[in-house]
């Protein structure tokens, strides 16, 4: 049990003279100081072991010893602050489970805690300081006059909870017959120093192309405590030309149609001069009589040849005449014209977002507004960067008004040395612990560039 309470620390003798003092009153005393350094140890480390504590076999040939491993001296704090000391080398009887196969150990954890007993000292084989009661009602005096710290050891089955004050030493593999046969070290809890109170170190370096659309977010956290040191560096350069001369493999899709154009080609042709070749000699055949003599027309028909309705005088047959010397009118001459196309090629790349068209390349950044944590800190910016020697009135442009009227000046900021460093911290916000944003963005349209940062915190 304990003795005193570690909360008491708080309170500590207020000394005058002519002062009865009471036991109380020196426990008072004694707690202030115990509770101080419990409060000390347990905001400095962690609970755990400090030095020492080995737990090894008993290097005996005694059977007894089998059963036995042997603490080595050392230190310990446990959750409270409380100092566990073992000034010398002790034995512990091992209790707990055989292992189920070699190497294979469950619970068996020899654990150590904080204890306090109060006892009589003896001298010359009698008690001091033995407790009193006197009959008249007066105060009881006398009591154990010691108070004795001690270490308290166990074996527990499972990890103890960390409040319950127990320090894990070592874990013990005992064969079937419960004889020790090793000890684990690897299950050690080590007291180790609390986590300081300064702030995580933050390096962010790196470049982002910015236009009216595009801004650069930049998110860090702080952890630990508030920064001593945050310094902002700036640099603008041109706006990167790969946008403008990488395009990767595509095509385009031609589905055109065009316009229809009529024409009527209806005409004629005048024929002046020449006339027909001669086509040469012919005859003409006719019918006669066989009785004919002398030739001539059938007419009297003795042999019946007569035909009805026929001309006795019989055609020459098909023939042609060639065309000489005769010239045809040009009535047919060139008919310029031309077709016009409509249409639009298919469309390629993403399709929710019109590319920019019509405007000329983003270059340099023309003013730049710096935001943290959503409100503008540009003006802070300037009035620190102007009040250094020779850079009065070199940073500071006015906008159209509004909560981002003041800007950076982004001739002045694209020049090599940019702006050297910022400290943020003299700019009149608060950078506390948790998440933060820097914002960089530019507000004219169609102007934009890069933007390079360095952010160091620590």
């Amino acid at each position: 049990m304990s003795a005193n309470k570690s909360d008491e620390a708080l309170q500590r003798l207020n000394y005058f003279n002519g002062q009865r003092l009471a036991a109380a009153d020196f426990r008072a005393e004694q707690g202030h100081h115990v509770g101080m350094r419990h409060v000390l140890n347990r905001s400095l480390y962690s609970p755990g072991i400090v030095v020492g504590l080995e737990v090894v076999p008993v290097g005996s040939n005694d059977p007894q010893d089998k059963h036995h491993v042997i603490v080595k001296r050392g230190l310990a704090f446990d959750n409270l602050g409380r100092e566990i000391f073992l000034p010398v080398d002790v034995k512990v009887q091992v209790m707990g489970a055989p292992r189920s196969a070699p190497g294979v150990v469950f619970g068996n954890l020899l654990v150590v805690s904080y204890g306090e007993t109060r006892q009589f000292p003896t001298q010359s084989r009698c008690t001091i300081g033995a407790p009193f009661r006197p009959c008249s009602g007066d105060l009881a005096w006398g009591a154990p006059t010691r108070i004795v710290a001690d270490a308290i050891f166990e074996f527990v089955d499972s990890w103890p909870s960390e409040d319950s004050g127990k320090i894990v030493l070592s874990q013990i593999e005992l064969d079937e017959k419960c004889n020790v046969v090793r000890t684990s070290p690897g299950v050690r809890r080590y007291a180790v120093p609390a986590k300081p109170q300064t702030v995580r170190p933050v390096s962010l370096e790196g470049e982002k192309d910015i236009d009216r659309q595009n801004g650069k977010s930049l998110y860090f956290h702080i952890d630990g405590g508030a920064p001593e040191s945050a310094v902002l560096y700036l640099r603008g350069l041109p706006f990167s030309s790969l946008y403008y001369t990488e395009l990767g493999k595509h095509i385009h899709h031609i589905d055109f149609a065009s316009e229809t154009v009529h024409h009527d080609f209806g005409h004629s042709h005048t024929v002046t001069g020449g006339g027909t070749d001669e086509q040469g000699e012919h005859t003409h055949s006719f019918i006669v009589d066989n009785g004919e003599t002398s030739g001539g027309i059938d007419v009297n028909d003795t042999n019946n040849n007569f035909v009805t309705g026929a001309n006795p005088i019989q055609p020459a047959g098909k023939h042609t005449h060639a065309l000489v010397g005769v010239t045809f009118s040009k009535e047919l001459g060139d008919w310029g014209h031309s077709h016009r196309v409509q249409g639009d090629t298919q469309g390629t790349g993403a399709s929710d977002l019109d590319a920019r068209n019509g405007k000329p390349a983003l270059k340099l950044l023309k003013d730049l507004i710096v935001r943290f944590d959503g409100v503008s800190i540009t003006g802070a910016i300037c009035d620190q960067l102007e009040a250094r020697a020779g850079q009065g009135g070199q940073w500071r442009v006015m906008g159209g008004g509004g909560v981002d009227d003041v800007r950076l000046n982004g001739a002045t900021l694209s020049k090599p040395p940019g702006t050297g460093e910022i400290d943020l911290l003299k700019l009149g916000i608060e950078i506390g612990i948790g998440q933060h944003k820097l914002e960089f963005v530019v507000s004219d349209p169609d102007v934009g560039g890069q933007i390079q940062y360095n952010l160091y915190v620590s």
